[in-house]
């Protein structure tokens, strides 16, 4: 690096997604793109609906892996291997003897469709407490 001059925060370079299609081929979503966000910049990706703009955020997010290319955020290569937000590996080991899909229950969308708690608990914020 120069003196004088700012190592970018996000860097894509020639940075291409390509997915497996159900019928056996080979969707590519972005292809080629090169990015550099500085430190305090701001950046804004837009375009119209599938051009890539989800994907290209999975890829500095680090929840996919660039089919080609290089994808660094604060100096650190992107390997794609973080976890979606709001899973977890635990989900299935945490309710013995019942699969996921019987034990997860949506986010409520208002407090009013928020569970009430007893009374009791409200007070210690936990039923072992109570």
């Amino acid at each position: 690096m120069q003196q004088g001059t700012v190592e970018p925060l996000i860097r894509l370079s020639n940075a291409t997604k390509r997915f497996a299609t159900p019928k056996g081929g080979i969707y590519t979503a972005i292809e080629g793109v090169d990015l550099t966000v500085a430190p305090g910049e701001f950046c804004t990706l837009v375009g119209p609906t599938g051009c890539g703009k989800s994907t290209t955020l999975g890829l500095i997010s680090g929840l996919t892996r660039p089919s080609e290319g290089t994808v660094e955020v604060a100096g650190v290569r992107s390997t794609g291997s973080r976890r979606a937000p709001g899973t977890s590996s635990r989900a299935t080991r945490s309710s013995p003897g019942r699969p996921c899909w019987r034990t997860w229950r949506p986010a409520p969308a208002t407090r009013a469709e928020a569970p009430v708690r007893p009374a009791r608990w409200r007070a210690s914020g936990s039923p072992a407490s109570a």
